[in-house]
């Protein structure tokens, strides 16, 4: 089995998304890059993660040609291709149904910055696309066109997709933007939420990525 590591480490943060209520039943996706190799690991499609190991986890290359595993892949596999496609410095992908970031999907309402830590992981507020089927044409390319140089996007009644440069990243993206979310719901049934300007959004991911914790000054 190739990339026994990289495949167990897909499937445990497979297994995490439930845990932070992020999905249920067979739910969401999480699809890596071995960048050795350019092989990508993917969940496969409609299958209960707490039933599988990981030599049931897909490998494909870039063009999506399977090169191990004997399930279907992820059915958007060509967009969370695309994203590492779209940007080179990221490896991961994680797509999940929280339940407060997907209202926002289906409200078609970007997640503003909120608060420092959503800002610290996104520097920018979140934004929405139109509902897109798996078989849209625009389905693998306006997703990553919307999310620009963000690090998460929200397919309009569908969840949230998050991505990084490692698979702890994403899902770190993936919890902080439902928190944001749900924090800025229970904020507007208090009152008017104020939310961070574009500059000091900006000014907090740098910090955090550049000069936070036990990086050098």
């Amino acid at each position: 089995m190739i990339l026994e590591e990289l495949r167990s480490h897909v499937l445990k943060t497979a297994l995490l998304l439930p845990k932070y209520n992020l999905v249920w039943m067979a739910g969401g996706t999480v699809c890596a890059r071995d960048p050795l190799t350019g092989y990508v690991v993917v969940t496969p499609s409609g299958l209960d993660y707490e039933r599988l190991t990981p030599e049931d986890m897909i490998v494909t290359d870039m063009e999506m040609n399977l090169v191990e595993g004997k399930y279907r892949p992820s059915v958007a596999l060509n967009l969370w291709i695309g994203f590492m496609r779209a940007r080179t410095e990221l490896n991961a992908v994680v797509h999940t149904h929280s339940p407060y970031a997907t209202a926002f999907s289906v409200a078609y309402q970007p997640v503003p910055v909120i608060t420092e830590t959503m800002a610290d992981w996104f520097g920018q507020p979140v934004p929405v696309t139109r509902y897109l089927s798996v078989e849209d044409p625009e389905f693998p390319t306006l997703p990553i066109e919307v999310m620009g140089d963000g690090y998460a996007v929200l397919l309009g009644n569908h969840g949230p997709i998050t991505v990084g440069k490692t698979i702890e990243h994403a899902l770190e993206r993936a919890v902080t933007l439902e928190e944001a979310a749900r924090t800025y719901s229970i904020a507007r049934t208090i009152g008017a939420p104020t939310t961070l300007t574009e500059e000091q959004a900006r000014d907090s991911f740098d910090y955090y990525h550049n000069r936070y914790g036990q990086k050098k000054s």
